[in-house]
């Protein structure tokens, strides 16, 4: 028993370092096309790492409610400085607190002078941050709204889907991370099929769709923008 026990435990060990050794050969670097120009790496997944917890942040709209005390329920805008103005609490600050905080702040506030024990309950109703922007070859591009979780064919499918004209295989998702401006390129058609994931789709996002004559979008990002980095993520 106790010769099986140390062969399952050896063996586990094994396959760990294999693991380890596989993920180690990754490469985010831009890749040299044939032509000697620079061409787009083969990406099939963005990276979906959690997100810090969203901060509010100027034009954001709230839903503000207390139990109890319906007259305090109200909808609010945070101001061009990132305040609020609520009856009782007057002006006060809003802009880059999470809702979590900016709870607890109004908890404090109102139980100081007004109520006891209140309980207020923040709901982030509209926000500037949660915006997707859709360019290129879809039906009707602009700005969609993040509503949970997003995927890239939910973005999409909310702008009326791809045009005549889209290269299915050349759409692009721009993402502002904490190493930087970064891009993936995806191809909605095997996406479809199930060959590909379905990549979260974040606030904040930019989404790019080029036409299958000009490569515009390519050619827009190494043209005008030389420090896009370019990335695989694993799932």
């Amino acid at each position: 028993m106790r010769h099986s026990l140390h062969r399952l435990l050896f063996a586990a060990l094994a396959c760990s370092v294999l693991l380890a050794g596989c993920g180690s050969g990754t490469r985010s670097d831009l890749s040299e096309a044939s032509n000697g120009e620079l061409a787009p790496p083969k990406i099939d997944a963005i990276q979906t790492n959690k997100r810090a917890e969203y901060r509010l942040a100027p034009d954001d709209i709230i839903d503000v409610s207390v139990y109890q005390v319906p007259e305090l329920n109200r909808s609010v805008q945070v101001d061009g400085a990132g305040r609020i103005l609520l009856p009782l609490v007057g002006m006060m600050p809003a802009s880059g607190k999470t809702i979590r905080e900016l709870e607890v702040d109004l908890v404090a506030r109102l139980g100081e002078r007004y109520l006891k024990l209140p309980q207020v309950a923040v709901v982030l109703k509209e926000s500037m941050g949660q915006r997707i922007i859709v360019e290129g070859e879809v039906k009707s591009p602009g700005l969609a709204q993040a509503r949970g979780a997003m995927t890239l064919m939910a973005t999409l499918a909310s702008v009326g889907g791809l045009t005549e004209t889209a290269d299915f295989s050349a759409v692009f998702v721009i993402r502002q991370t904490d190493k930087g401006r970064m891009a993936a390129r995806f191809d909605v058609a095997q996406i479809r099929a199930g060959a590909a994931e379905d990549p979260q789709i974040y606030g904040g996002d930019t989404i790019v769709v080029d036409n299958s004559s000009g490569k515009m979008a390519w050619k827009y990002f190494r043209d005008t923008l030389p420090v896009l980095s370019f990335f695989k993520f694993l799932l």
